[in-house]
């Protein structure tokens, strides 16, 4: 976490948020949160969380999207496939992970991945999450992923970080 954690707050993404000024430098993620991070959330398609100053709310400085998935025994790497089941493995799916421009350098964006991560441990304590699943946008976020621990999945552009290393990466047993 940055030392300047305390100004800021993760919350579940609501209509009070202004997200009209939100500028990360990718026009997807950009209209993603203007336009579908918050009706995807209502819908039960991705749950969305934001990043706002403390302790006004507003603007959103940054988001992530999480949803539950599975990945087929076959795509997954060959390091991790011992002691799998030859059916799909069921995953957590960070969709989209943004930071507008102007925050970053401040390490929020690791603070985004951390929160996302930990969410998803405590939700693993009631629903089977045996790894975690990103689409990087392009190589710049494929790179911070991977900073963090994961890895490529064969045949995708995803990458994955297994639970047992999301947990080692918390400090939980």
């Amino acid at each position: 976490m940055t030392k300047d954690r305390e100004r800021y707050r993760i919350e579940a993404i609501t209509s009070g948020h202004d997200r009209a000024a939100f500028d990360c430098g990718h026009p997807f993620l950009n209209v993603y949160l203007a336009q579908f991070a918050r009706q995807n959330d209502r819908k039960g398609l991705a749950r969305a969380f934001v990043l706002v100053p403390q302790p006004a709310g507003n603007p959103v400085l940054g988001y992530y999207t999480l949803m539950s998935g599975a990945v087929a025994f076959k795509h997954m790497p060959p390091n991790l496939r011992q002691g799998l089941p030859k059916y799909p493995i069921p995953v957590a799916r960070i969709g989209e992970l943004a930071l507008d421009q102007r925050q970053k350098g401040k390490g929020l964006g690791s603070d985004l991945l951390l929160d996302a991560v930990a969410r998803i441990a405590r939700a693993s304590a009631q629903v089977a999450v045996w790894a975690i699943i990103v689409d990087p946008i392009d190589q710049a976020a494929a790179t911070f992923y991977q900073h963090h621990g994961f890895q490529p999945l064969p045949d995708s552009e995803a990458l994955i970080l297994t639970m047992k290393d999301a947990k080692a990466w918390l400090g939980q047993p």
